[in-house]
């Protein structure tokens, strides 16, 4: 559950990609004998967050299927094609269009294929926000940079809502660079892009 006195936050696990170099939906890339997506959204319901979003795209069917009866709620994105950006605002649209979210609620942006990520990391970004900083990314260390997963005040959805398609959340992360909290990720540059990546971090296909 997450830490006492910390906002109340929900989760949009990014599900929605083609996973092209790859040739298989990395989605379904199993770890451990769990689909990547369902490892995603099981780690962001462990972390304590009030609902969990996941949106899908590209291998709508296949990843619903996979979900199969996990604590979740899809937001299918038509437009995945056109970039990340169309996803996020799939994913922001489906958490405000929600009647019982509580007006401060902060939201945490994830990926389904940075098998690394922890409940504690995700409860770590949000503690961050709970204590003033606008929003929270991870720190991937060196010249990796930072990024998602990201926590952000609720103050910053409409920030999130007018992504272009091509726009990933970097940008509004940057905006708020001078008070902008990091937490140490370095696992999370290492996600599945390419079938080199499935054998390097012990991943087996669907």
């Amino acid at each position: 559950m997450s830490s006492a006195g910390a906002l109340p936050f929900s989760a949009i696990v990014l599900a929605a990609g083609a996973s092209s170099r790859l040739g298989t939906p990395k989605q379904l890339v199993r770890l451990e004998g769990e689909p990547l997506v369902c490892r995603a959204a099981r780690l962001a319901n462990e972390s304590g967050a009030r609902s969990v979003i996941v949106v899908t795209g590209a291998s709508n069917e296949a990843v619903a299927e996979a979900l199969g009866g996990a604590r979740i709620r899809l937001a299918h994105n038509t437009g995945w094609a056109e970039g990340p950006g169309t996803s996020i605002r799939a994913g922001i649209e489906a958490l405000l269009a929600d009647t019982s979210r509580p007006r401060d609620e902060q939201a945490v942006l994830m990926l389904c294929d940075q098998p690394f990520v922890t409940p504690e990391h995700l409860r770590a970004l949000v503690e961050r926000v709970t204590r003033g900083h606008p929003a929270a990314a991870s720190d991937y260390g060196g010249e990796g940079g930072f990024g998602v997963p990201a926590a952000f005040a609720a103050e910053l959805l409409p920030e999130l809502l007018a992504l272009s398609g091509h726009q990933g959340a970097k940008p509004v992360l940057m905006r708020h660079q001078a008070r902008l909290a990091l937490v140490p990720f370095t696992e999370g540059l290492l996600d599945v892009d390419t079938p080199a990546d499935l054998e390097r971090l012990g991943l087996s296909r669907p």
